[in-house]
């Protein structure tokens, strides 16, 4: 692998997705410091060899690439204020966060005027995953040429440019509402062998080992979990709910009719007031217990 020249990265938001991107930098020998507001999330991240810094200026005042992982469009706007003001010219920006492709057209817009660039680069693959994720980007060729060596020797496999700023976002949010909908129709799927008399760990385990095209990784991992009720979070619910959202507000933005999107959406809504929003995505099993 040739050496990288960029090695002093700032990490913002040290969660479950960033905190593991900033542990793998830390592990690939490079000099990285971070930024959270939840003191947890900074003591296991001081844990994992990352400087820590108790704000964003203070984390990207000496940084050459800033990784961004938050988890909302907002989150997103308010780190980028941060940057336009502390960020040094010529800083390299690559944001994790699942936002829309506006927010993102919106952020690269902001930086350029201080001479730092941003790429949306949001993560395909779970948090365990990390060093094996593919980073869909949108930004320019050279801004991809420059980051890839970094990112690939460190969080991910691989870093594909999908287009301009933005595009790596309409990538994400269309993958995650296949994952929206996977998710709910198993749960449904569950649901049905359950009210009919069929064991649903039979059906999960069967399913699963059958060879089927129907079975996929998704799936091996949360059938057993809806049907033993294991709801700890991998990926919230909540988060899903507002994947799926923006793919669905982008579509109708688009003039695509998405009528799977909107049952998808209906079902993680129903979650959400049952109170499910903080347990995994996998808790949308809960929906088909009682009255919709």
């Amino acid at each position: 692998m040739e050496e990288v020249a960029v090695t002093r990265v700032a990490v913002i938001g040290l969660g479950t997705m960033g905190g593991r991107a900033a542990a793998a930098l830390v592990s690939a020998g490079h000099s990285v410091t971070g930024h959270d507001p939840s003191p947890d999330a900074l003591r296991a991240a001081a844990d994992d060899g990352v400087e820590v810094a108790g704000s964003v200026t203070g984390a990207v005042r000496e940084a050459e690439l800033v990784l961004v992982s938050v988890p909302l469009p907002g989150h997103v706007r308010t780190v980028v204020e941060d940057l336009a003001t502390t960020a040094r010219p010529g800083t390299a920006v690559v944001d994790l966060s699942t936002v829309d492709p506006g927010t993102a057209r919106q952020a690269a817009a902001r930086l350029a005027s201080h001479d730092v660039e941003y790429a949306d680069a949001p993560v395909l693959g779970r948090p365990a995953g990390c060093g094996a994720w593919t980073l869909v980007v949108g930004g320019s060729p050279a801004f991809v040429e420059r980051v890839a060596p970094l990112l690939g020797g460190s969080i991910a496999k691989a870093v594909v440019r999908v287009g301009d700023v933005g595009a790596g976002s309409v990538v994400k949010l269309a993958n995650n509402l296949m994952f929206g909908a996977i998710n709910a129709v198993t749960a449904e799927a569950v649901a049905l062998c359950e009210a009919q008399g069929v064991d649903p760990a039979v059906f999960a385990a069967t399913v699963a080992d059958s060879g089927a095209a129907t079975v996929s990784p998704l799936f091996r991992d949360i059938a057993p979990r809806m049907v033993s009720g294991d709801y700890d979070p991998v990926f919230a619910l909540e988060l899903l709910a507002k994947d799926n959202r923006l793919a669905l507000e982008l579509a109708t933005d688009s003039g695509v009719e998405a009528p799977l999107a909107e049952t998808v959406h209906r079902v993680n809504d129903v979650g959400m007031a049952r109170q499910l929003a903080a347990l995994d995505s996998a808790a949308v099993r809960e929906v088909y217990r009682g009255p919709a």
